[in-house]
């Protein structure tokens, strides 16, 4: 019996599974990160062929590469793997990030720099006290930093468990400060960083602002796994959890998706049809941040293998989303203080949380892959996503 072939879409995933630790590892060779892309660096819905994507801060030419004794990628897959891309069938292809990739959007500043970070403010203003919860808005855990430090990011998006507790899902790093943070600590909304002058003054202490801003508390959250001298770690989730406090805002709105309507519960993963090599639906994606506001993106790379910037180290990180803007977006997908927001589908399906980002791409964790990570860690066997 003749041997199947493989097909181009298994090739450039096992690949990457296989070598993607070791093109990171490489310093010689400028890249921050390796994903299924398409050779047009453009949706992965295009008519384009598939390739394993290679993210650089800079992209550059032959000569400068040279010059600057930086190896081509498609000499550093040989080096790693024995033979060329052209031997192995797989089609390569160098993107131009603008950055490393990093967890900063959330926004976490000294005090005497308050106004100097954030942006604009979108035009219907997140970046406020909300009588409605909702998806989108600003929120932080300001416990050890507060009032030294401002901080904000985004809450992404609600879920129940099977006893109809209501909760509500942000990244680790937004709500359990990079795994230093308990369990009841309080979240506050809005975030410290949008708080006005005079409500500074008002709530000049960590206990009054908590009694006066606190919508939840901490229950549990996934651990940031870092380099040990054991090894390097991946991770797969950048998430937490609180349990949200009904009583003390209006929970009319929570099923909202920030200003785009409604959540219709959890969407199915991104994937690529093993057998036809084609992305399975649409890559157009939706999200609601404190900052941005209401922005459109495409995701540009699945499966994707990174290193990720954070205040208590660098984080490597596999199996994540990268998002870029839409033509018609007109600025970027996020920015900082965006990290937390719930990323949906054409469907208003929740798809994925934003969780870093570089200057032209966003990175995002596939969001079956945060609940169920979740589930495990309160120990709850079914967390469902609040629908409209």
């Amino acid at each position: 019996m003749a041997k199947k072939k493989e097909s181009q879409s298994s090739r450039v995933r096992n690949w990457i599974s296989r070598h993607g630790n070791s093109v990171l590892d490489d310093s010689n060779n400028g890249i921050i990160a390796v994903g299924i892309g398409k050779k047009s660096a453009g949706p992965l819905n295009d008519d384009s062929e598939l390739c394993v994507t290679g993210y650089v801060e800079r992209k550059l030419s032959k000569s400068q590469l040279k010059a600057r004794g930086i190896t081509a990628f498609s000499d550093s897959f040989a080096a790693i793997c024995g033979s060329s891309p052209t031997r192995q069938q797989i089609k390569v292809d160098v993107v131009d990030a603008g950055s490393t990739f990093s967890a900063a959007p959330k926004l976490r500043v000294d005090r005497s720099q308050r106004g100097s970070f954030g942006g604009p403010r979108p035009s219907v203003d997140l970046q406020k006290r909300f009588e409605a919860l909702r998806g989108g808005i600003g929120i932080t855990n300001p416990v050890g930093a507060y009032p030294q430090f401002l901080s904000v990011g985004t809450l992404g998006f609600f879920v129940e468990d099977d006893q109809n507790r209501l909760y509500l899902v942000s990244n680790n790093h937004v709500i359990a400060n990079e795994n230093d943070a308990r369990v009841g600590n309080a979240v506050v909304q809005p975030g410290t960083l949008d708080l006005t002058d005079t409500e500074l003054d008002l709530m000049d202490n960590l206990n009054k602002l908590r009694n006066a801003l606190r919508i939840g508390k901490l229950s549990a959250w996934v651990d940031i796994e870092f380099p040990t001298s054991g090894g390097i770690p991946f991770n797969e989730v950048d998430c937490a959890i609180a349990i949200v406090e009904q009583s003390r805002r209006s929970m009319t709105e929570v099923n909202r998706v920030g200003l785009g309507g409604v959540s219709r519960g959890l969407g199915p993963n991104f994937r690529i049809d093993a057998a036809t090599d084609q992305f399975v639906g649409s890559t157009r994606v939706y999200k609601a941040g404190r900052t941005t506001g209401w922005t459109e993106g495409d995701v540009v790379s699945i499966g994707v293998i990174t290193d990720v910037e954070y205040d208590a180290g660098v984080a490597r990180f596999q199996n994540q989303i990268a998002i870029q803007p839409t033509a018609d977006n007109g600025g970027p997908f996020s920015n900082s203080g965006d990290s937390g927001s719930g990323i949906y589908n054409e469907n208003h399906q929740l798809a994925a949380l934003l969780f870093a980002g570089s200057t032209s791409r966003t990175l995002a964790n596939p969001a079956r892959s945060v609940i169920i990570a979740l589930e495990a860690e309160l120990g709850i066997g079914d967390l469902t996503v609040v629908r409209g």
